[in-house]
């Protein structure tokens, strides 16, 4: 603005502006620095004038801040004479939130089974339950990794590999890390003489899971205990498990699921591990099967 026509309406000292805008002068000058907000006039001795109308764009400028825009970002949207351009801009902002509210939702519902988990132990170690029971569950579909287990629980639990194929999936995963072996008894064998065996590492994806990486647990009754305490130790309570299944003529089907409730991720005290073992078993109804 020149000052013949600066003149003609009412300009304000950047101290004015300041008290008026309720920002400190070094914010203004650092405005001005950015072209964010320029005086309409500056005289001879160097002091900054603004009108009412240059002002008016403070709330504004405090409002998109508000929305999480940069100063800078804000600069050229106040200078835009396009639409589609600041369009674009809140289109950009908006998919910066959608992938924000994403990760915190998935944060937030790791942390709530997680707390379950440790609830669950802590209840199992208070109560510590020795018989064997039976359970129905209903099916879930898992993202699974192939796994050669040699007998360390340690590096099957907190795996590596899994972890690597998870981020390479591009999925997140919470809830109990489950470890499938083929039957009771391979369970048994790898944990009594830690015999190498396949298996498969599966736990609950926050996320879609392909095809080729989804694992189906069928839905329908399981025989299920808790174990308590070292992994060493697994087979005793397989053996019980085996013992009580042939005494009840329970027919165990294919499988055994350890999940694991509380383990090297929350805990290495080895007294405070939980896990429930799970192994389905035929029943005159036939299994749920997901929708």
């Amino acid at each position: 603005m020149s000052c013949d026509n600066a003149k003609k309406e009412k300009l304000y000292q950047i101290g004015e502006v300041s008290r008026m805008g309720g920002i400190s002068q070094r914010t203004l000058r650092h405005y001005n620095k950015l072209k964010l907000l320029e005086p309409d006039f500056v005289d001879d001795n160097n002091y900054r004038y603004y009108s009412l109308q240059t002002m008016l764009k403070l709330p504004v400028i405090r409002y998109l801040r508000m929305l999480g825009f940069s100063l800078k970002e804000i600069a050229p949207m106040l200078r835009s004479k396009n639409l589609s351009q600041v369009m674009h801009s809140f289109e950009k902002r908006l998919d910066q939130y959608d992938q924000e509210a994403r990760k915190l939702a998935e944060q937030r519902e790791a942390l709530d089974d997680w707390n379950r988990l440790v609830s669950e132990a802590s209840f199992v170690l208070s109560v510590r339950p020795f018989s064997i029971g039976v359970k129905y569950k209903d099916c879930a579909d898992l993202i699974h990794m192939p796994y050669r287990f040699t007998g360390n629980y340690a590096e099957a639990v907190v795996s590596l590999d899994f972890a690597a194929f998870v981020e390479k999936c591009d999925n997140a995963i919470t809830g109990p890390v489950i470890i499938r072996f083929n039957s009771l008894d391979q369970a048994r064998e790898a944990s009594c003489d830690a015999a190498p065996c396949e298996v498969h590492l599966l736990q609950k994806a926050m996320r879609p899971i392909a095809p080729e990486n989804t694992y189906r647990m069928n839905g329908g009754m399981y025989l299920a205990a808790y174990h308590i305490g070292p992994f060493n130790k697994f087979y005793e309570t397989c053996n019980r498990m085996a013992t009580f299944a042939k005494r009840a003529g329970y027919h165990l089907q294919d499988g055994c699921y350890m999940r694991f409730v509380t383990d090297y991720w929350t805990t290495y005290d080895s007294n405070l591990f939980v896990t429930e073992i799970l192994v389905p078993i035929k029943t005159d109804e036939s299994s749920a099967s997901c929708s």
